[in-house]
């Protein structure tokens, strides 16, 4: 045949010449270096993404709190309408007499050195626990809060379903206090104060000082046109 008869000439190795070319692609960059190297950039490019994820849902959860049965939000360009009104006890109800507010509140909170409320309301909420609000007329020591016919208004609510939202702009807003050695909230800035009721949710605009805390079981939120200190000395004279 004539195949047995023809003279191939010797096959060099492919070997030498594969291994010279993936070498020249490597340090070209035309591939990784190893295999290993590119699985372990796609395991942490998933690592920080999920590290993303976690500090993303982190930012969200510290972007509202709760005291109580206060929470307290913090949402950039939300600012009170001059549309909204200021907290005025009777939009909430009609006045009761303390003691009989009490009864049908079916809790006693405690109240501040000094003269009783000139007025007390119930709030019946959406969550079965009614609250309470309390409300002193202007005086040498309660100065007006502004747009409201009121010095000083205090709110009492039971338990720890959320039934009163206040939203601020920022974190700033918010300063670590202290009432009796418990944790307190002041809120020196105005912000906007929502009440989940029975008949509904009342938004209203808050330009007075707010101070919150919690005790035994009930959280008080005191409004006030006084300064930090003066409203922890009112919060600390309720036994």
């Amino acid at each position: 045949m004539l195949s047995s008869e023809l003279a191939y000439p010797p096959t060099p190795s492919m070997r030498s010449a594969v291994t010279a070319r993936l070498e020249n692609e490597r340090a070209a960059g035309a591939r990784p270096a190893f295999p290993r190297r590119a699985l372990w950039s796609r395991r942490r490019v998933l690592v920080l993404a999920t590290i993303g994820l976690l500090a993303a849902l982190a930012l969200a959860a510290a972007a509202r709190f709760a005291i109580g049965a206060i929470e307290i939000r913090v949402q950039p360009g939300v600012t009170p309408s001059a549309s909204l009104p200021p907290v005025e006890p009777d939009a909430l109800g009609d006045p009761v007499p303390t003691r009989e507010a009490f009864a049908l509140a079916g809790f006693e909170p405690s109240l501040p050195a000094g003269p009783a409320p000139d007025e007390a309301y119930v709030v019946d909420t959406v969550f079965g626990d009614p609250g309470l609000l309390m409300a002193w007329r202007p005086s040498a020591t309660y100065p007006p809060l502004p747009g409201t016919d009121w010095g000083l208004v205090l709110a009492a609510f039971q338990g720890d379903e959320e039934t009163v939202v206040k939203t601020v702009q920022a974190f700033e807003d918010v300063h670590e206090a202290s009432v009796n050695g418990t944790s307190a909230t002041w809120i020196p800035v105005p912000h906007l104060l929502q009440i989940e009721t029975e008949l509904g949710s009342r938004t209203f605009s808050v330009r007075g000082n707010v101070l919150i805390w919690e005790v035994d079981g009930i959280t008080y939120r005191l409004e006030t046109s006084l300064d930090r200190a003066s409203a922890l000395e009112i919060a600390r004279s309720i036994a």
